[in-house]
This record gives C-alpha cells, sequence and structure tokens, in this order.
C-alpha cells in the first residue's frame, strides 16, 4: 500500500492519486489539517505491540502497518485560528497547541521511518537554504554572492541586491489582506535608510538571460525556461504573475555537465524528489537560486509535455513492490 502524506487543496497530490487508481495501485492519503479537525480519525496503543490505525470516509480504517512506501508531499501545516491570536495568552495557547500537534504528526513518522520514502522526512528536517546554497557550490554549482546580515554596515553600497527568505517564503493574512514575500530588489537608498534590522538573506542581482525551473525525480531531470525578463513586473521574481500577458514557458534542455550536477546535488541532500529554481545569466553562466522539496510542478509538466503525474504516479508503483 502506498502512503500519501500531503495537505488539503493540492492539485498535484489530487493528479498523482488519480494516476495511482488507473494504474490499479492501492493508496490512502492522509492530510495534516484532517488530523487537527478530526476528518481522518487516528488511534495509537502501546500494548502488546505498538500500532497506529487511521480512519476516514474515503479509505475506511487502515493498520499503518500495511504501508510499504510513502511519498512525503507537503505535511505539517499548523491552520493558525485568528480568534487563537486576539490576547498574548492565547498567543501562549496557540504555541502550545503547535507543539503538540507537530508531536502528533511525529508520532506518524515513528511509525513509518523504516518504509520506503519519496523523500525521506529526516532529510527534509535538516534541510535549510544556506546548507543547500553551500551543497550546490561545493558541487561545483555556481551560486550568488549570498550574504545574511542585520546591519548595513557589512553591505557594499555599490553592488545591487535582492532579497528574500531566509526560510521558506510565506503568505501572511492580515485584516483580510494577504502579503506574498516575494524576492525583491534592494535599492541602495534602502539599505542606506537602516542600520539595524531584523536578520535577512541577501544575493547579488544577477542579470538573466531567463530562468530555469527544473523538476527532479530519481535522477532525471525535467527542465523549463521561464522568459521573465520581457516583463518588468516578473524580472525579479517570476512568480509576480502578469495574469494579463504571461510570461512564456518552454521545455529546455541542459548542458550534459549541469544536468550531472543537479543529479549529484539532489543526491548529496538525500532528495530524490523536487522543484529547483535557476538563473540562465547574461554571461552565459549558470546559477543554483534554491530546491523546494515539495514545490508545484503542475507549472513544469503542463507548458512542457512532461505528464509528470504520471511519472510519480508510476515511480510510487515500482517502490511499492
Amino acid at each position: 500500500m502506498i502512503l500519501i502524506l500531503s495537505t488539503p487543496n493540492d492539485d498535484d497530490t489530487n493528479w498523482v492519486m488519480e494516476h495511482l487508481s488507473l494504474l490499479g495501485e492501492k493508496h490512502i492519503r492522509i492530510n495534516d489539517l484532517d488530523l487537527f479537525t478530526g476528518k481522518t480519525k487516528m488511534y495509537v496503543e502501546l500494548q502488546p505491540y505498538p500500532k497506529l490505525f487511521v480512519e476516514n470516509i474515503f479509505f475506511g480504517k487502515v493498520n499503518i502497518s500495511e504501508v510499504k512506501c510513502v511519498w512525503f508531499r507537503k505535511f505539517g501545516f499548523f491552520n493558525k485560528y485568528k480568534e487563537l491570536i486576539k490576547t498574548e495568552k492565547n498567543i501562549k495557547l496557540l504555541n502550545y497547541l503547535e507543539s503538540e500537534y507537530m508531536s502528533t504528526l511525529d508520532i506518524f513518522f515513528e511509525f513509518l521511518k523504516d518504509k520506503k520514502w519519496l523523500n525521506h522526512y529526516l532529510n527534509l528536517q535538516s534541510m535549510t537554504k544556506i546548507g543547500v546554497l553551500i551543497a550546490a557550490q561545493e558541487i561545483g554549482i555556481k551560486i550568488p554572492k549570498t550574504y545574511v546580515s542585520n546591519n548595513s554596515g557589512n553591505l557594499n553600497y555599490d553592488q545591487v541586491y535582492v532579497t528574500k527568505s531566509i526560510n521558506d517564503g510565506s503568505v501572511i493574512d492580515i485584516d483580510e489582506k494577504a502579503f506574498f514575500f516575494f524576492t525583491n530588489e534592494l535599492s541602495e537608498k534602502k539599505i542606506r535608510s537602516y542600520e539595524n534590522f531584523f536578520p535577512s538573506l541577501f544575493q547579488e542581482k544577477i542579470s538573466k538571460e531567463y530562468e530555469l525551473r527544473i523538476f527532479h525525480l530519481n535522477g532525471k531531470n525535467y527542465s523549463m525556461a521561464i522568459f521573465s525578463q520581457n516583463d518588468d513586473q516578473t524580472k525579479i521574481d517570476y512568480r509576480q504573475i502578469n495574469s494579463e500577458n504571461p510570461n512564456r514557458y518552454v521545455s529546455y534542455s541542459l548542458p550534459n555537465c549541469m544536468d550531472e550536477k543537479i543529479s549529484a546535488l539532489m543526491q548529496k541532500l538525500g532528495l530524490n524528489t523536487g522543484s529547483l529554481d535557476m538563473i540562465k545569466a547574461d554571461d552565459g553562466e549558470y546559477y543554483f537560486l534554491e530546491v523546494n522539496p515539495s514545490g508545484q510542478f503542475r507549472m513544469t509538466s503542463l507548458p512542457c509535455n512532461y505528464n509528470l503525474h504520471y511519472e510519480v504516479a508510476n515511480y510510487l508503483k515500482n517502490m511499492n513492490i
């Protein structure tokens, strides 16, 4: 049996499940937030020997011991309800509930630790953006000059920077408004206006020919070029999509040496799947930016006709033997 650890409303999970059904593979899906709300029931007992059961309306009651392989798609999100953050006391309560919730997820990992994994949870827990950049550099892949600092005195005013999240970017909802943490260019005036600030990540701004989105699966890379430089809105971060004039996406063939280095990087990181972002610079060099182990891959599959959801399903099928 295949177990998919996911989160509600993830279409990539839905599409892979459709292929698994067509392939005749028995599979179940557990969404992280469904454990919090009780939509998926769980029951653990330790005597006479440890057992974990899960149950919902889609697959009935299942003993986790029946699982042969696990796809760690997206798992571990905690829904921070607005009514819980009105006072300092409730913030402390929220932090406690989140701690209990994450410990509950750890119970699943304890029962699943010896299964076959499409991205093992232990490798994901130890990953950091800076650590990944260091690993890429050690493999021989160029990265932009990168700094983390909390004061402007360490920055070169003559250098053009971009700034981004040290960890994963996010979306913050405040007063019914959504704030997105995109990559942004940092002007000299902005740098000089602050002496001390919250620790932040800075990278030199690379002059791009185009950007690359690469989906990796078990040693094979599926690459796509994004012509983000044709639109001022997407020049710094292609995710700031211009719906009226979308960027052009096309399939792309990486040079053999770069293809091999990317696969070597993923192996070094202990990842057998993930979505990578890179830059093809005006100077002809390739620069690595980051890897998202659970990045959505529809955007790569559909424009390039890669049929990646079938590829993932077929890989899980082979793992389930």
